[in-house]
């Protein structure tokens, strides 16, 4: 239960660990720690960071006490769990976060602060990672490091999980690879930015996510006969068929079914309508030549689907749309889009009760920090709290900063949002663990 005293209490210590916690995040935005997997041709000498950032994290983690574990599920690539053991009768926590970044991109764009400088400016500290996510996990730290400074221990276990891999979707190198190893809690806490539309706010479920490839073939012959092709008293497709014509078909139509779920498709979660979407990603067709009537189209697409929808629910609803779009057409009906959803593969949605313990405990701490009744919403995009709920870990995602200034130039995150998510993270451990 959180009293006023325990209240100001955490309040002093976090704000007295202000200096050392933005200093703590600078250092790991100065240890490059892109995804290996995002350039295969720069892998060779981008492996090693994400070891390096818990690395040092193990050390800000060991200096006030904390057990660590640090072990690479592959080589350069380290997870770290920092565990405070519980004084015993109280409910375990874990809090999650990834520590592999993006690449900045053009280094131009970076006209504020250097992309690896972790420079504060104007109450904000820059550089790529700053809010996805490495201020998070400092955040979690500190708040657990403010908790025992204040002279308060917890009843139950609290764990703090940096790992890699995430942003290519490497879950189990990463978080999965923490559960399977026995790192397990009765509650977790993804620290991923959890604004817009509300800052700091408890999110409760995520869309699934599918990629989908479509390929749509034609009949190729020479640009110069287009007029055989689509003129009245032309021989039509005995001369030829354009693939990028045929693919435009599907195109429209799909566009027109993402138009239908943005009014048929909702979930409490989710404060806005039409947030589940089909977006086409790339179009290429023509790639014989100039000079040819394409004989292939290739359209690939990222669905953001319902969290209450299965896999097999949105794999259907699409290959019957476009299925039902190919019987409008002589040539489709005879040759059919072929669909290649990318192996099987799925980013499944997470879905939490709003009721459920560790939203109320985590609502609570909210209202004691910010004055003002908690603020929950869905998640606009994925993370790991899918895995960690997966594994029977009820996981709600809550962290500071917007997931607007995610893999942008001039990545930032606020100093007043780091302070005020640890205040949070720290009360939340209060309210769930006991003390």
């Amino acid at each position: 239960m959180i009293t006023e005293k325990i209240k100001m209490d955490v309040f002093r210590a976090v704000e007295n660990l202000k200096d050392e916690m933005v200093n703590s995040l600078a250092d790991i935005i100065q240890i490059p720690s892109i995804d290996p997997y995002i350039d295969p041709d720069l892998k060779a000498e981008r492996i090693g960071g994400e070891t390096q950032v818990n690395k040092c994290l193990k050390i800000v983690m060991e200096s006030f006490g904390l057990q660590t574990d640090l072990w690479e599920e592959e080589e350069g690539r380290a997870n770290l769990v920092g565990v405070c053991k519980g004084s015993g009768g109280g409910r375990s926590l874990l809090f999650n976060g990834h520590i592999d970044i993006v690449a900045p991109g053009p280094l131009e764009l970076w006209n504020i602060a250097d992309p690896y400088s972790g420079k504060v400016i104007n109450g904000k500290i820059y550089g790529r990672g700053a809010v996805d996510m490495k201020g998070g996990v400092v955040a979690a730290i500190y708040a657990l490091k403010a908790l025992l400074k204040a002279g308060y221990q917890p009843k139950g276990d609290v764990l703090v999980e940096a790992v890699p891999g995430e942003e290519m979707m490497q879950h189990e190198i990463g978080t999965s690879a923490t559960v399977k190893r026995g790192h397990r809690a009765d509650a977790g806490i993804v620290v991923e930015a959890s604004a817009p539309p509300y800052r700091l706010a408890i999110i409760t479920a995520s869309p699934g996510v599918l990629f989908l490839k479509i390929k749509i073939k034609g009949k190729a012959a020479h640009s110069t006969l287009r007029d055989e092709v689509i003129r009245a008293g032309g021989r039509g497709s005995a001369v030829a068929v354009s693939a990028v014509d045929k693919a435009m078909i599907i195109y429209n139509g799909l566009i027109k079914l993402e138009e239908e779920w943005g009014q048929t498709k909702s979930h409490p979660a989710f404060s806005r309508p039409g947030h589940f979407t089909i977006c086409p990603t790339s179009f290429a067709g023509g790639l014989g030549g100039i000079f040819f009537i394409p004989e292939e189209c290739t359209l690939t697409y990222v669905i953001i689907h319902a969290p209450q929808e299965t896999k097999e629910q949105v794999i259907k609803e699409i290959e019957t749309h476009v299925h039902n779009l190919s019987q409008t057409d002589s040539w489709l009906r005879d040759n059919p889009p072929e669909f290649d959803w990318w192996g099987g593969w799925w980013w499944p949605p997470y879905d939490v009760p709003k009721d459920s313990p560790i939203c109320r405990a985590a609502a609570i701490a909210y209202e004691s920090v910010l004055n003002e009744p908690a603020k929950y919403n869905g998640f606009t995009a994925v993370d790991d709290a899918t895995f960690l709920n997966q594994a029977g870990i009820p996981t709600i995602t809550m962290g500071p900063g917007s997931i607007e200034i995610a893999h942008t130039a001039n990545e930032f995150i606020e100093i007043e949002d780091l302070v005020d998510a640890a205040k949070i993270y720290a009360l939340t451990i209060v309210e769930w663990c006991g003390i």
